[in-house]
């Protein structure tokens, strides 16, 4: 026996659909840092080269399985708090977002907590001193 289906009949009888709920025993997280986002993906640093003070740096997270609400990005430098970002998520559904940070050289922690105010993921990383320096005075053209 032949079946026929439309379009409509085939979609509605499918075991899943795009953008249906993912439901998690427990909350995925990913977090990385980078250089920018293009597309909704992170622009990794190239390998081995370090972070240098002056950079504008990325911190993107993908997560499912959190409720409805914010995420929270903390930046701490040198032990102290220097930016929080507060990001929507919700419906247990996978979001990606992320925040920018001007960086100076030292030691960084980027904290992503979830609407609970619970501790999801942490990443450490240290940032160098640029090699570029800025004149204190500009040298003009010597007439």
């Amino acid at each position: 026996m032949f079946v026929l289906m439309t379009g409509l009949s085939f979609f509605l009888s499918a075991a899943s659909v795009p953008g249906e709920l993912v439901a998690p025993p427990k909350p995925e997280i990913r977090l990385a840092i980078g250089d920018a986002v293009e597309a909704r993906e992170l622009l990794r640093h190239a390998t081995g080269q370090p972070f240098l003070s002056g950079d504008h740096l990325v911190a993107w997270t993908e997560v499912a399985g959190v409720s409805w609400g914010f995420l929270e990005h903390v930046w701490q430098h040198n032990g102290v708090e220097v930016a929080r970002h507060y990001l929507p998520v919700g419906s247990r559904r996978r979001w990606r977002s992320w925040s920018r940070h001007l960086v100076r050289a030292g030691h960084y922690e980027v904290h992503v907590l979830a609407p609970d105010g619970s501790q999801l993921a942490v990443q450490v990383f240290d940032v160098q001193p640029s090699s570029m320096q800025t004149p204190d005075e500009d040298e003009g053209c010597g007439l």
